[in-house]
């Protein structure tokens, strides 16, 4: 009967937890490791900023007003006309991507494949990623930036250096060495940070 009343207790605390939003305490990790394996950072560097020279126009992360769901939606689909790649393989295939399919869109207005396709849970965990650790985090921390590299990357030195007040952000932002990020083959393209409509366009 006890244990019983055990698995009856954990199954409830389980559809508790995964009802409520609340995040498991592996799901930034893991929205972290598809960040970087899908080369998120090519486009949006590790900061989320974006910005030109990396790919194109990506969207700044850390000022936009997509919603998760926007945010996976733009993941899974990218952008119609854009530089912003698809994750999801078939995203043209059926209708899945805005009610539009491959047939339907003209040239130059299929977004960019992605060099590897990511499954439902690893956009879930991107997305929630962004969310979480970069939608609304203002300028980048040398914290965060350990958090991101390890503690020790010599990649977060310009950011002790501006803590200590010897680096403006900006010029720390440009001078972001090289090995912060890798660049996306994707076409230059502008972006916003508003929720689009570009099925309509």
């Amino acid at each position: 009967m006890a244990k019983r009343f055990h698995y009856a207790f954990a199954a409830i605390f389980a559809a508790t937890v995964a009802g409520s939003g609340v995040a498991l305490a592996d799901s930034s990790d893991e929205g972290l490791r598809v960040f970087k394996a899908a080369n998120c950072v090519g486009c949006h560097k590790w900061t989320g900023a974006g910005g030109g020279g990396y790919g194109g126009a990506a969207a700044n992360l850390r000022k936009t007003k997509l919603t998760l769901e926007q945010i996976e939606l733009t993941i899974r689909c990218g952008r119609i006309s854009k530089g912003m790649p698809h994750f999801d393989a078939d995203a043209y295939t059926d209708g899945r991507c805005y009610g539009m399919k491959a047939a339907q869109l003209g040239p130059g207005q299929i977004p960019p494949e992605a060099d590897h396709p990511l499954r439902p849970a690893d956009i879930d965990a991107v997305a929630k990623y962004v969310v979480a650790n970069i939608k609304g985090q203002g300028e980048a921390t040398l914290d965060q930036c350990h958090s991101f590299f390890g503690a020790g990357s010599r990649v977060c030195d310009m950011y002790a250096k501006r803590d200590e007040g010897g680096v403006q952000h900006a010029d720390a932002e440009q001078q972001e060495p090289a090995e912060a990020h890798q660049h996306m083959k994707v076409d230059a393209a502008t972006d916003s940070n508003a929720p689009h409509q570009d099925a309509e366009k």
